[in-house]
């Protein structure tokens, strides 16, 4: 198709109508352009960001000591799943949970398209430090008999249940979590769920206690796989 010299005249004019319409726009952005009196306060601090460069790495080390525990605690479990990592931990870490920072240990750790099975040591910032089991698909069949058996032990023992549909959120809003207390009478309901995922939580201003109650948890959730045929 030919444009003749009218039709560009016109395509010209719209092209620069469009473009000081954008312009104007801009300037309207600009000038309206403003921080509230705790954002300027925040975009001139920098000992925060220091600061928690030094929190951080003392978490990841905390991380890096769990491992090396759990990773000796498991000798004293025979968890017979054969893609399952037990000689190394995973550590990461994000900026980004529902808008805070978090540190993750995995420890043991085996994540497939068919078998999920593991601990999970994560500090999220300004909330808490919670220390979960995840099993789902062959792992979570695999010891469903003993998880089904052993679940009264978790009474009284501050744990969590997940109620949520997905695995995936960490948060201990009631849409997510429930004390066990509060859903154990509908144990047969629990366990028609493609997964099970039981938590535990320690305030961040406890975190003295950290390693001692990541330790306590998981040998906590370790036991209830016993006696599994």
């Amino acid at each position: 198709m030919t444009i003749g010299p009218a039709k560009a005249r016109k395509t010209r004019r719209v092209n620069f109508f469009t473009l000081y319409l954008q312009h104007i726009k801009m300037k309207v952005q600009v000038t309206n352009f403003n921080f509230s009196q705790g954002e300027a306060s925040a975009i001139c601090e920098r000992n925060f960001f220091l600061l928690k460069n030094s929190a951080t790495q003392k978490i990841m080390d905390l991380f890096g000591m769990l491992e090396m525990e759990m990773k000796k605690e498991l000798l004293h479990y025979s968890i017979d799943l054969k893609e399952l990592n037990t000689s190394s931990g995973k550590i990461f870490r994000g900026e980004n949970y529902k808008s805070f920072p978090y540190i993750v240990l995995d420890c043991p750790r085996l994540f497939s398209t068919n078998s999920i099975f593991a601990f999970r040591s994560m500090f999220w910032w300004g909330h808490e430090f919670s220390f979960t089991l995840h099993l789902q698909g062959e792992a979570f069949e695999k010891y469903k008999k003993s998880l089904k058996e052993n679940f009264s032990r978790l009474s009284g023992q501050d744990v969590f249940y997940c109620v949520n549909e997905t695995p995936w959120q960490y948060n201990f809003d009631p849409e997510n979590y429930l004390p066990v207390e509060d859903i154990i009478d509908r144990r047969e309901e629990l366990f028609t769920k493609p997964f099970i995922k039981i938590s535990r939580k320690l305030n961040v201003d406890e975190y003295a206690r950290a390693y001692d109650y990541a330790k306590e948890s998981f040998k906590l959730f370790m036991g209830l796989l016993k006696n599994s045929d």
